[in-house]
């Protein structure tokens, strides 16, 4: 029973799970860029010299290598 309970345990409770996470991880991302860039507009910045910033400062994470070498 347990060699059947574990596999099915890791396909529907762990890997849902971490992937929800990542999920979150990167919605919460993408609403800082978007409240930096809208910061940087409110504050009468010209649209070239927002995009370069948000660029700079943006947090470019490459998913894919992170979960090839963890997995």
């Amino acid at each position: 029973m347990n060699l059947v309970c574990s596999p099915l345990k890791l396909l529907f409770l762990h890997i849902p799970r971490f992937l929800f996470q990542i999920a979150g991880i990167i919605r919460i991302v993408n609403r800082g860029k978007r409240a930096f860039k809208k910061a940087l507009k409110k504050q009468g910045l010209p649209e070239d010299v927002v995009n370069v910033l948000v660029e700079e400062f943006s947090v470019d994470v490459n998913w894919r290598e992170i979960l090839r070498k963890n997995m």
